[in-house]
């Protein structure tokens, strides 16, 4: 039986977060937290956890309160909280009320914790409610509550409705609550999420499970779906299968992948956090804080968000990695996740096939070298940080090529082997090539040989990408002068414009066949540090 399914709050392989004793051990002493995290980031699990955490002491009754009542007012959520405590009655003026009651009821626990998910839906203002929304009324009469309390502890999840909370409606619960955020899982908790298949006696990969975190970007809901995709295989999973079942997500679940994005911006709100990603993923290197803070400007806008609490909602949604201070550091360092989310959803017009190739091939190396960070993985050994093998950069390339309208064969097998890519577009049958390579790395200086030896006339273009881990001094001069003169074929250094790509060679070769191999070389360095 499968074990993974993305669709429920109750999977059946769960990865405690770090920040789990630290919320829980707030709410027992009776205060108050307020948990931030995007869609599918986890947080009805975070919930659940917390709540077996808590019910480990006998003395403590949780009660989790998974969404508002329909009727959204504050009569109505006083009502909900009576009914599942258990406390008889129907006109209750305060929460203050309702907690006594239960506190006076025989054999109860001595401690009392209150879970709300969906915090986001409390920020909702309607017409019956206008002059006391249930936001502020309700949860700052639960605050006042709770601080005459000792025994009362109170917990709120929620994502850009927080801040509509805080700014709009006012509320001195969340001024008072220790606020934590939900971030992306890393490599290793991917790992263990991964043990069923080990348990199984299949083990995956770890070059499949390095593209399934890089296509996920670490967000558990859709990592969820990988695994539960992978599951279905008759046959051991490869790298490029993970690019082929992330495809088909964006196919027949691309709303969801809007409401990720959805769940940190909103027209009627603010558009800071979309404008602020979008500078972000657009920066070729760090960025300044003050090119951030010119995002943040929305006219008219109820909301009014700072840096902090746009990059605070934004890494809590899976889309940046922020290393440093938030308050401090400048140029920040930030980038995006590498992601589904992060590639390339569209291309731009280009005059034919060819020029297209390359265009998005370019669009790709760009979004590869902004989060360039996400693709190195701790050494053998402990030495330090090195970049994954050279076929997860490759599958990672297929699943953006695949998102852009193009097609790329699985384990594409050529007139001299397989080759890292081979794409279609619109069932034509000209075939483009390209083959990725590590600086330093296996036969990195035969590429070009290889491309050729891959050329049939069904091929139309080729591309050799050089990635390298380190600086590499006059890179391209020695490029030409190491991998290309010595084949005695016609090279031309090409321009580039506002691209973080340090070379561009276009080359062109006579082949077997008498084929004419036009082949583009690009050299992109990959940083350690974001």
């Amino acid at each position: 039986m499968n074990p993974y399914d993305w669709q429920s709050h109750n999977p059946k392989v769960e990865i405690p977060r770090a920040l789990l004793g630290r919320v829980a051990e707030t709410l027992h002493r009776g205060g108050s937290a307020v948990v931030l995290g995007g869609r599918g980031m986890g947080k009805s699990v975070f919930l659940r956890q917390l709540r077996a955490a808590l019910e480990r002491d006998a003395d403590t009754r949780v009660v989790l309160i998974s969404s508002p009542p329909a009727a959204l007012t504050v009569e109505a959520c006083l009502g909900q909280l009576a009914r599942r405590l258990g406390v008889a009655g129907t006109d209750f003026y305060s929460s203050a009320e309702i907690i006594e009651a239960y506190f006076a009821s025989a054999d109860v626990p001595e401690r009392l914790v209150l879970l709300f998910d969906e915090f986001d839906r409390y920020a909702v203002r309607n017409a019956e409610s206008a002059a006391n929304p249930p936001g502020r009324g309700f949860f700052n009469d639960l605050e006042a509550t709770r601080r005459d309390v000792q025994r009362l502890g109170v917990l709120a999840t929620g994502s850009l409705g927080v801040f509509v909370v805080r700014d709009v409606l006012g509320s001195s619960f969340l001024a008072r609550a220790l606020h934590v955020s939900l971030t992306p899982f890393e490599r290793d908790a991917v790992d263990d999420l991964a043990s069923p298949f080990a348990e199984d006696g299949r083990a995956l990969p770890e070059n499949v499970v390095d593209n399934l975190h890089l296509a996920a970007g670490g967000i558990p809901a859709l990592l969820t779906y990988g695994l539960e995709r992978l599951w279905e295989l008759d046959r051991k999973p490869i790298e490029h299968d993970v690019a082929e079942l992330f495809a088909d997500f964006r196919r027949h679940h691309g709303e969801y992948l809007k409401d990720l994005l959805r769940a940190v911006a909103d027209p009627l709100l603010s558009e800071a956090p979309r404008r602020v990603l979008e500078r972000i993923r657009g920066a070729v290197e760090s960025i300044d804080r003050a090119e951030l803070e010119k995002a943040l400007r929305s006219p008219g806008s109820p909301l009014t968000l700072d840096l902090v609490d746009v990059l605070l909602l934004l890494e809590a949604s899976g889309l940046v990695r922020v290393a440093g201070s938030l308050h401090a550091d400048d140029p920040l360092s930030v980038h995006p996740i590498a992601s589904v989310l992060d590639l390339p959803q569209a291309s731009p017009p280009a005059p034919g096939p060819a020029e297209r190739f390359c265009q998005d091939l370019e669009a790709l190396l760009a979004k590869l070298h902004r989060s360039s960070v996400d693709f190195f993985r701790a050494a053998r050994g402990g030495q330090g940080k090195q970049l994954v093998p050279e076929s997860v950069f490759a599958a990672h390339l297929a699943l953006g090529f695949e998102l852009l309208g193009w097609h790329t064969e699985r384990e594409a097998q050529s007139a001299a082997g397989r080759t890292d890519l081979k794409l279609r577009r619109n069932a034509s049958p000209e075939a483009f090539i390209a083959e990725v390579k590590i600086w330093g790395r296996n036969d990195y200086r035969e590429t070009h040989r290889q491309i050729e030896r891959y050329w049939t006339a069904e091929v139309v273009r080729g591309a050799v990408v050089q990635l390298a881990e380190t600086d590499v001094p006059d890179w391209a001069e020695r490029y030409r002068r190491e991998c290309l003169e010595p084949l005695g074929i016609e090279v031309e250094l090409l321009p580039l414009t506002d691209s973080p790509i340090v070379a561009h060679f276009g080359s062109t070769s006579l082949v077997s066949g008498n084929l004419t191999a036009h082949v583009d070389h690009y050299l992109v360095r990959l940083s350690r540090r974001p």
